[in-house]
Formats: C-alpha cells, structure tokens, sequence
C-alpha cells in the first residue's frame, strides 16, 4: 500500500484531457475510433479499453439516444397554421376529416440503436436525441 507502487498511467492529465475533447467533437463515436484519432495524433498507442476506462473516469457513460419527432419549422407553422384555423370547428366538422397512416417508409436506421457519450447531468441536451418520423422513418 505504499505510494508510488505499481504501474504508472499511460496518458498524462493533459492527454486525458485531449481525449475528452476529441469525445466532445464527436459524441457518438465508439472507443475504437476515438483510440485511433489519438493514437494518430499522438506517439504513444492506446487502446479502445483505455479510452472507456478515461472517459467513464471523467464521469462520461455510454447512452442510448432518445427518439425525437423530426420537425423542421416549416412543420411547426404549417402544424400551428393548421390548428388556428381548425380551433372553431365542432365536432360534425372533424367527422368530415380522414386521417391516415398506412405506409411504412425507413427514412432513419432504426435497426441499429447509436449511443452517446454524456455525464448524467447532460440529459436533456440536444446531442442527446435522433430524429424520427411518424410510421417507421
């Protein structure tokens, strides 16, 4: 238990720090891919184990990305447009609307489920969600 025994870091404080920006850059790419940026930019060779234990060290986890309806602001005004004029209308005049939903188009890779780097603080962020569209998109 005395100090200074055992084997010593591989990254410096400041290469630690370097690693969380090249993170920040790119939230979402994966350890592998961060440990070949660095060890690109840097003589010494890391490995994808060590850029998670860093990271996960400085408080970042890994996260799902959450689903968020995909809205441009066109969708918004035209959405807003819509329900100003629609505000009066009684129920004999919404039984004259049809509503449908049938297709099923893939617009975003919904297969494969990306996740994101953040502190658990960092919830509500915008990096945090992937857009989505109504019906599968």
């Amino acid at each position: 238990n005395r100090p200074g025994q055992g084997r010593k870091k591989l990254t410096t404080f400041k290469e630690d720090r370097y690693l969380l920006n090249l993170m920040k850059k790119d939230r979402q790419k994966s350890s592998r891919q961060l440990a070949t940026d660095w060890n690109s930019s840097h003589g010494k060779s890391i490995s994808a184990r060590t850029v998670r234990r860093r990271l996960f060290n400085a408080g970042y986890k890994s996260y799902t990305v959450k689903p968020k309806p995909y809205r441009k602001p066109s969708h918004c005004s035209a959405r807003l447009k819509f329900a100003k004029q629609c505000s009066d209308w009684n129920f004999s005049d919404w039984k004259t609307v049809i509503f449908s939903d049938e297709s099923h188009f893939e617009v975003f890779n919904r297969k494969n489920k990306p996740f994101v780097r953040r502190l658990p603080s960092e919830s509500d962020k915008p990096f945090n969600f992937q857009p989505r569209v109504q019906g599968g998109g």
